[in-house]
């Protein structure tokens, strides 16, 4: 396997997140106000299917599907384990979480990230769905040289929610920590 491209270990028990943030008590400051998490809205539970070592997907919001430039905050057993972004769909980044097959990681070429296997791997392990909430950027429009393109902030925001999550709980969540 390739130098210093992947985790050594995942979690494998509920257990392991008891020292993680409780999503209900989940808040931020931020300039305007609190950043808690009734400003995300649940729009899919990820079912643990170790058999096809993926997640049966649960759509309970149609922007899963549809809407880019989000946060995304995932939620085990009340805890949360990872803090995201996507300039795509969520249900784009979810398809790239199941590129972090067991199998995948063994090739001499592997190329999937140690954040999509840790994660993919955790929740398959812990035998638990995980319940994924996002926070959906504002679309607007930016105008280079005539042409005209999407402004995708969510790294930006990301970087911000993430600094704030460290400064007021000390560290990153568990699902952050790989990259």
């Amino acid at each position: 396997m390739p130098k210093g491209t992947f985790s050594a270990a995942h979690l494998t028990d509920i257990s392991e997140l008891s020292a993680q943030v409780d999503w209900d008590d989940f808040s931020l400051p931020a300039p305007e106000r609190e950043l808690t998490k009734d400003d995300f809205s649940l729009i899919a539970i990820g079912k643990p299917n170790r058999e096809k070592e993926k997640w049966d997907m649960e759509i309970v919001d149609v922007r899963y599907s549809k809407r880019e430039d989000l946060i995304y905050v995932m939620v085990i057993g009340g805890k949360i384990l990872k803090i995201g972004k996507s300039i795509t769909t969520m249900k784009n980044r979810v398809d790239s979480y199941h590129c972090g097959k067991d199998s995948y990681r063994v090739k001499k070429n592997a190329t999937n990230s140690a954040t999509n296997w840790f994660i993919l791997q955790s929740v398959l392990a812990i035998n638990l769905p995980v319940y994924i909430y996002a926070l959906y950027i504002p679309q607007t429009e930016g105008k280079f040289f005539g042409w005209t393109y999407p402004n995708r902030v969510s790294k930006e925001v990301e970087g911000k929610i993430i600094t704030a999550f460290i400064k007021k709980y000390g560290f990153k969540p568990i699902g952050n920590k790989q990259n």
